[in-house]
């Protein structure tokens, strides 16, 4: 993403507190010669991205699907209601995979971790309160879609059951943003040798710090 303006959002109080301390850690940072990038990404662009990612993907994961399973007879009408439930719990689901990857780095692990939810996007977010290695984020940033929208996909694809097709599919664009963030993270070429990543306290994305 280019230099998108992001439009500031009311925060809730612990958006607002995780703000300050962002703020402290900033001023800390830049005393001792660090300088920010801002690799953050705003969740309008984010939902538009993960169409735009996410469609590619799904092409190959159907056909895989159809090719394999080619006189396979659906029927949409069946299961709405534990597809419903299903996916709505695996978007909770999705955010603690993140928690619990980032944790895993995370030198004070699970309370470095926090959850919140946008209200206006109806958004359920993930942050990690402390530096992680680009790779560190990364790893934490896809292991949702790959769990709970590839997997779930591929079991789909070997045994031709259709609602597993859906989750999966769903699933995986409901990963587009965190892909978005990746590719993103991926192009940053830092200039410094010494460069923190911090997860955004309540934006889609990473500050990066470096000297």
């Amino acid at each position: 993403m280019g230099k998108q303006a992001k439009k500031q959002r009311k925060l809730t109080a612990a958006e607002q507190r995780r703000k300050e301390q962002l703020e402290r850690l900033e001023a800390d940072l830049y005393q001792q010669g660090y300088r920010k990038h801002d690799l953050t990404i705003g969740l309008v662009f984010a939902n538009v991205m993960a169409i735009v990612l996410g469609v590619p993907i799904l092409v190959v994961l159907y056909a895989a699907f159809f090719i394999r399973n080619t006189h396979l007879q659906v029927n949409v009408g069946s299961g709405m209601l534990l597809l419903f439930l299903a996916l709505l719990g695996l978007v909770v689901v999705h955010e603690l995979i993140h928690g619990i990857t980032w944790a895993i780095f995370a030198p004070s692990h699970w309370k470095a971790i926090e959850f919140g939810f946008v209200a206006k996007y109806l958004t359920p977010y993930c942050t990690c309160g402390e530096p992680l290695k680009r790779n560190q984020y990364i790893v934490g940033a896809l292991m949702p879609t790959l769990l709970v929208g590839i997997l779930p996909a591929m079991i789909a694809i070997f045994s031709g059951n259709v609602f597993w097709l859906v989750v999966g599919s769903v699933m995986v664009l409901g990963g587009g943003g965190d892909l978005t963030i990746i590719l993103k993270l991926l192009r940053y070429r830092s200039k410094g040798k010494d460069v923190i990543y911090m997860d955004h306290p309540y934006e889609a994305g990473v500050i990066a710090f470096e000297r």
